[in-house]
């Protein structure tokens, strides 16, 4: 064999393994890429659903609901294109398909849940901010117009206040049932503040009437003055805009 023919073959072979190894590392990095793609479809989907079933659904409504099934089950979709072979991910997106359609032929409105102990108050709170997070991306990613977007987070800050109502009386009462009177007190007025500025219909009228003869009995307990009907407002006042400080750095942040 001429020595010609001999650095042909060598120069071909070398040619070949840097071919085959350049072939190699580009399908290597295909996979990782697509093992990339599905842990994050896959984590965000789970992200949402964990949502979905932490979250009361009367706090988070039937367009919210409808909005995180439908980003569900794209993601699902996605993966089932990506893992065809996954059983796991063909169930999930059968399982979204059917909530969507409960969720969507539902005509009952959720009653509002009655909230077991101030940690789980707090935990919905912080649900739901974390929420809020959510919808303002879907803003950025244009998944959602503005308006659409508000609308929803007007929901959530409804939301927000109601379980940050029912933290409150939460803790008033544990406070109360461990003679802890004065952050009891403190915790029944907030709340009774709360109520009261969101009682244009008369809807917390009786409600008010009860943590108003809770104080007293508490104050009267205490040895603490019980006040007139006007002093007792100005204190209220003063928690009033506590509350309304929060809600005003709430639509800062969203609005």
């Amino acid at each position: 064999m001429s020595t010609e023919l001999i650095a042909i073959l060598s120069v071909l072979g070398g040619a070949g393994l840097i071919g085959l190894f350049y072939i190699s590392h580009t399908i290597e990095k295909q996979r990782r890429q697509r093992a990339l793609m599905i842990a994050n479809l896959s984590d965000y989907a789970f992200r949402l659903q964990r949502l979905l079933d932490s979250i009361p659904p009367a706090y988070l409504g039937k367009d919210i609901q409808l909005l995180l099934l439908g980003q569900i089950k794209k993601r699902m979709e996605k993966l089932k294109q990506l893992a065809p072979g996954n059983d796991k991910f063909s169930k999930k997106l059968d399982s979204t398909n059917e909530q969507i359609a409960e969720i969507s032929a539902a005509t009952t409105k959720q009653a509002k849940p009655q909230l077991k102990n101030p940690e789980e108050a707090n935990q919905i709170r912080v649900l739901l901010q974390e929420l809020s997070k959510v919808i303002e991306g879907y803003t950025q990613n244009k998944v959602l117009t503005v308006d659409e977007a508000r609308k929803h987070l007007t929901f959530i800050q409804a939301s927000f206040i109601d379980a940050n109502l029912n933290f409150l009386l939460q803790v008033a009462e544990s406070a109360r049932q461990e003679k802890k009177t004065k952050v009891a007190i403190l915790n029944y007025e907030k709340a009774l503040a709360e109520m009261k500025k969101r009682n244009k219909k008369g809807e917390n009228s009786e409600r008010i009437e009860q943590i108003n003869a809770i104080i007293n009995e508490l104050k009267l307990e205490s040895g603490q003055t019980v006040q007139t009907t006007a002093d007792a407002d100005n204190e209220l006042d003063q928690a009033m805009n506590e509350l309304i400080e929060e809600e005003d750095a709430w639509k800062k942040k969203y609005f």
